[in-house]
């Protein structure tokens, strides 16, 4: 037997004197290197509904209670981390969108301008041009 054989021998032997099943107990926890047996059910589809209710078995509810716990902890924290970034990134967008309008909106009112003053200025010419009332050919 070599060498490390022989040292995993030993930790084998060293774990199962402290733990003596493989299996959990019905009262303990599995930890993340044992395989958990117990039938789930099946996956809800996207927007399909659970075809079995959620079976109430202690680890179920447990899972129910970490799951709560740690949203409950996550939720404000998520919003008060989130919060500022998006309304900073917003910000940011509208800034550039509104500026891109206002520069569009300058553009076609300086258009409408030259154009309504170029009209008035022929038309005023053309009024000035015309024949003089007191006169007679």
């Amino acid at each position: 037997m070599s060498d490390s054989d022989d040292l995993l021998g030993k930790a084998d032997a060293f774990l199962q004197r402290y733990h003596p099943s493989t299996k959990p107990g019905a009262d303990e926890v599995p930890v993340l290197t044992e395989v958990v047996t117990d039938s789930m059910p099946p996956p809800t589809t996207a927007g399909g509904p659970a075809t079995e209710p959620l079976a109430t078995s202690p680890l179920d509810e447990l899972e129910q209670k970490v799951r709560k716990s740690v949203l409950d902890a996550l939720g404000p924290n998520l919003v008060k981390s989130l919060e500022e970034p998006l309304r900073t990134m917003i910000d940011e967008r509208l800034r550039r969108a509104l500026g891109a309008v206002a520069d569009q909106v300058k553009a076609d009112i300086e258009a409408h301008v030259r154009d309504a003053v170029a009209r008035a200025v022929t038309q005023e010419i053309s009024r000035l041009r015309g024949p003089s009332r007191g006169k007679r050919p």
